[in-house]
């Protein structure tokens, strides 16, 4: 096998080099043709993060479940934030991958992986973490000032973490939640610009409505905030998206997580509450709004985002999940449907068992092979929530 000068002085500043980012693969992923591949395209750090990710470690630090790190790239020059989940396969066949003191190691490898926590983050809000942002870290905030949800999702991250289902039955008051945020950090006032609610469980569209209305307000009020977000599965109809992206002005995430129905029933409890309704139905709904857009390109918007886990459906699953939605956006001109995407990442031996049981690096990289053939590759890397943006548990 030739390897190249380049390859063997490995990137200048890198802690692992090209060689033996080779002899991890030959180790432990002999047999991998997409691991040989990629770490010889991959910078080094892109591949020791999808390494990892896919092989995890025992936690350190406050959380039991999952580690917190960052990294910067050598080809980007892009810090990164990542989420490294608890140990993957079996203990025999696993690298010992540990921070000693802040560096981590792989083996006997010392990588440029580092800790770092997340501030500025309780139950109801947090500002979210950009470490590219650090000179502005009050730039993005997400809301959940209604935590009660009767849907009991197993996938849920938030319902193990205490952002959600969490006992509290009453909606925080808006005003009064925001104005106490904003004491605290009064630099938000002049730096807070995007902000993103998840808004647990209403009774009905209209509640959920009064209660966007309600906090953009209150935003607009003590800042300059001028893009709104909202995690959402029901918003559905012309009529619905009229109201909350036309009238109300914000972006709608759709969130589906998974395509697989069989999946879909156990993961997101699919006989309580509507999270868990056919997955068709999210199609019609990801239709609906990308022909809203379409129709109304006055309003600047372009994106139409759809939250999606890898790891919880087949290979064969995702593609024909992105087939569908390829299909979508042949036929529009102005507007393009494109997948937000996660790392599926377990807390506990429930949500363990949702994932596909050949997970791990070769079908992190065949999973990426598919979003590319699909997806414009820069729109995936800049727009899909990576790491770069700080979202920790991103695809890219």
């Amino acid at each position: 096998m030739n390897i190249s000068l380049a390859e063997k002085k490995g990137v200048l500043g890198n802690k692992i080099s090209k060689l033996e980012v080779l002899a991890l693969v030959l180790k432990y992923h002999p047999c991998e043709a997409s691991v040989l591949e990629a770490s010889r395209h991959f910078s080094v750090e892109k591949f020791i993060r999808l390494f990892v990710t896919a092989h995890g470690m025992q936690p350190k630090g406050i959380w039991l479940t999952h580690t917190y790190a960052r990294y910067r790239d050598s080809e980007t020059k892009l810090e990164h934030f990542l989420l490294i989940p608890m140990p993957q396969g079996n203990l025999n066949d696993r690298p010992n991958i540990r921070f000693e003191g802040e560096c981590l190691f792989i083996d006997n490898l010392q990588t440029n992986i580092r800790r770092q926590s997340i501030p500025h983050t309780t139950p109801f809000w947090y500002f979210h973490y950009n470490p590219n942002r650090e000179n502005n870290p009050y730039y993005s905030m997400t809301l959940n000032l209604s935590p009660s949800c009767i849907e009991r999702c197993v996938l849920c991250a938030g319902a193990k973490t205490g952002r959600v289902n969490n006992g509290m039955d009453d909606t925080l008051s808006s005003q009064s939640t925001i104005n106490k945020i904003f004491r605290q950090h009064p630099q938000a006032a002049q730096q807070l610009d995007s902000v993103a609610i998840v808004t647990g469980c209403f009774s009905g569209f209209d509640e959920m409505c009064s209660h966007l209305k309600e906090v953009k307000q209150t935003i607009s009020d003590v800042s300059s905030a001028t893009t709104f977000r909202v995690l959402e599965h029901n918003v559905v109809t012309e009529e619905q998206f009229q109201k909350v992206v036309g009238e109300l002005g914000y972006d709608v995430f759709v969130t589906l997580e998974c395509f697989d129905q069989a999946i879909r029933n156990i993961a997101l409890n699919g006989k309580v509450g509507r999270k868990g309704r056919n997955s068709q139905e999210f199609i019609t709904i990801l239709k609906n709004y990308a022909h809203y857009l379409e129709a109304r390109p006055e309003l600047g918007k372009h994106l139409v985002r759809v939250t999606y886990l890898m790891g919880l459906d087949s290979l064969e699953i995702t593609e024909h999940f992105f087939q569908e939605i390829a299909a979508i956006n042949k036929q529009l001109k102005h507007t393009t449907i494109l997948p937000w995407l996660s790392i599926f990442t377990a807390y506990n031996k429930a949500m363990k068992g949702l994932q596909q049981k050949d997970f791990g690096l070769d079908f992190l990289l065949r999973g990426m092979k598919l979003c590319e053939k699909y997806f414009d590759k820069e729109m995936l890397q800049t727009l899909s929530g990576g790491t770069s943006d700080g979202y920790a548990r991103g695809f890219y």
